[in-house]
C-alpha cells in the first residue's frame, strides 16, 4: 500500500513539473547551463528565447581572442569573449525568427571594442558581461546612439563608435552595416537615415 501511494505521488509530482516547463514554455528536455552541447544541438534547440541563450552560458568563463572563434571551439572549451558569444548569439536567435544585430562599441581612453547582440523583439541586448544574472537582457532603444551610450555607460566609460555589421563564420569576415561617429550630428546617422526613408 506505501509503494502505491509513493508511486501515485511520484507521478503526481512529474505530471506538475511538467505543466511548469510547459507553462514557462519550455520542454523537460531543454538544454540546460550545465550541459555539454555543440552547435548542432544549440542550432536544434526548439523556442529557444533570447534569456534561455543567455543562461546556458552563464558558466562560461572569460579568455580573450584577437578574432572569433569558430563556434565548435567557443562551445567545446566552455571560454571565450564578447564577439564569440553575440556572434554566435546573433547566428542561433536570427535562426529562431528573432531581428538580431550585431553591433561593437569603441570606449574612449581604453582598448575596449565591446560587442553584443540586439534583439529587437525584446528591445534589448544579450552582453557576454551579464549572462550570469537573472534578468541577463539589457534593455535599450534601438538606435546605435543610444545602444552605444548604454554600453559605455556599463563600463563607466564614454564611447567614440559605434558600429554594426554582420559576420558569417562561412567567411570568417565582418561586413559593415552603418558607423557612428559620437562627435559627428545625430541627425546625420546612417542607421536613422535608413529608419526614416524606409517609413
Amino acid at each position: 500500500m506505501v509503494a502505491r501511494i509513493q508511486r501515485r505521488a511520484g507521478w503526481w509530482w512529474r505530471r506538475a513539473v511538467g505543466l511548469a516547463f510547459g507553462c514557462m514554455g519550455l520542454s523537460a528536455t531543454a538544454l540546460q547551463p550545465t550541459d555539454q552541447f555543440g552547435l548542432k544541438e544549440l542550432e536544434a534547440e526548439p523556442n529557444l528565447t533570447p534569456g534561455h541563450f543567455a543562461d546556458l552560458f552563464r558558466d562560461f568563463s572569460y579568455d580573450y581572442s584577437p578574432y572569433i572563434q569558430a563556434p565548435e571551439a567557443f562551445l567545446k572549451n566552455r571560454s571565450g569573449d564578447c564577439d564569440d558569444y553575440a556572434v554566435l548569439a546573433n547566428h542561433i536567435l536570427s535562426r529562431q525568427g528573432f531581428q538580431t544585430r550585431i553591433i561593437r562599441v569603441e570606449l574612449v581612453g581604453t582598448r575596449i571594442n565591446h560587442v553584443i547582440c540586439y534583439v529587437a523583439e525584446k528591445k534589448g541586448y544579450l552582453d557576454f558581461n551579464n549572462r550570469k544574472y537573472s534578468f541577463n537582457l539589457e534593455r535599450s532603444g534601438s538606435s546605435l546612439r543610444q545602444i552605444a551610450s548604454k554600453v559605455a555607460d556599463s563600463f563607466e566609460r564614454n564611447w567614440s563608435i559605434v558600429t554594426e555589421y554582420t559576420y558569417s563564420y562561412v567567411e570568417g569576415r565582418h561586413r559593415t552595416v552603418y558607423t557612428v561617429v559620437k562627435t559627428d550630428l545625430p541627425e546625420r546617422d546612417p542607421d536613422q537615415l535608413a529608419k526614416n526613408r524606409a517609413r
